[in-house]
């Protein structure tokens, strides 16, 4: 058990109070790290079962956080695809039999996904795929690149 439990319990009801003014249980989490000079999973007798649970009363901090849960990345819908696996569909159909700008791939991305795509996400993997020979990229008259398939020989 934890040495003199009491006075950490004090303590902690009266951090509790500012550590609650924060929103984020990421931010409260972090402030009673910084306070209590380590990781709270690593407090012994707070990480029974994977949860930290400091919520023992009124007043006191409202952080719960679950291991299980933890370093998880939040998933996307099925219906929301990604712009490299949007990419990856345009490029088994006939989309770039013609020279097409990042403009031009993500105004048919909306289109046909109907999602909003930035060009900054298409740009890393059209790179990709201009060095791996997958795409040809080319500069038109108005000094854009521009995406198509190379022609077979």
């Amino acid at each position: 058990m934890i040495k003199d439990f009491d006075k950490l319990k004090q303590q902690l009801s009266e951090l509790s109070e500012v550590v609650n003014k924060f929103e984020s249980e990421a931010v409260q989490l972090r402030i009673v790290e910084l306070v209590l000079g380590q990781r709270t999973a690593d407090v012994q007798g707070f990480s029974e079962g994977g949860v930290n649970d400091f919520i023992t009363g009124p007043g006191m901090m409202h952080v719960v956080r679950n291991a299980a849960r933890a370093g998880r990345r939040r998933t996307t819908t099925d219906s929301a695809k990604g712009a490299v696996a949007a990419l990856n569909e345009l490029l088994e159909s006939d989309f770039f039999d013609e020279p097409r700008t990042i403009g031009d791939i993500v105004a048919r991305c909306q289109d046909i996904f109907g999602t909003r795509y930035k060009s900054n996400a298409f740009s890393g993997p059209l790179s990709r795929h201009a060095r791996t020979g997958l795409l040809n990229r080319e500069k038109n008259t108005d000094g854009k690149f521009v995406y198509l398939k190379p022609e077979a020989a």
